[in-house]
């Protein structure tokens, strides 16, 4: 795929952390795909207009999920692939409304209750994004509980009797 200057404008580019990526090249999204992303927030999002999207999340197993959504269609399509050169090549072919995305994957429609439950749990998250104070403070208690359990694990003598003291 090459990069077209003549992309649309409404295209927009963000990694799952939310950050805007101001302008993707071919170069770029290799890069993107081949380094290890933010294990919090593995995505590539690209939207177009105001509910049409591709976007691709790398999974713990090492596949790739690439997902699709339409402006005029509620619908959502997913495909699974471990090649992240296939999942560079169908996010240029749709970001250049190039057909050859739609054609060559075997695309499969996503259930509508199982969209439903990822609409909210993204909801959700994009709610609680702000709460890393959360994420420090349960860190802090984790170091805290490691520590008592190093103290109590310790091998303390037992304290030594007082002579008795008899008149």
């Amino acid at each position: 795929m090459t990069d077209d200057p003549d992309r649309p404008a409404d295209a927009h580019v963000r990694t799952g952390a939310g950050i805007p990526v101001p302008e993707l090249t071919d170069d770029l999204l290799t890069e993107m795909l081949d380094e290890p992303p933010d294990p919090e927030c593995p995505f590539i999002v690209i939207n177009r207009g105001e509910h049409a999207y591709i976007q691709t999340r790398l999974l713990p197993d090492g596949v790739y999920e690439i997902e699709h959504r339409a402006d005029d269609s509620g619908e959502q399509f997913q495909v699974y692939t471990p090649d992240a050169r296939l999942v560079r090549d169908v996010m240029w072919s749709w970001l250049d409304d190039d057909r050859w995305w739609r054609d060559a994957v075997a695309w499969y429609r996503v259930d509508p209750a199982v969209a439903e439950v990822q609409s909210v749990l993204r909801d959700f998250d994009d709610l609680l994004g702000g709460m890393d104070v959360l994420d420090d403070i349960q860190a802090s208690m984790d170091d805290a509980l490691a520590r008592a359990d190093e103290l109590l694990a310790m091998d303390i003598g037992e304290p030594k009797a007082e002579p008795d003291e008899s008149p």
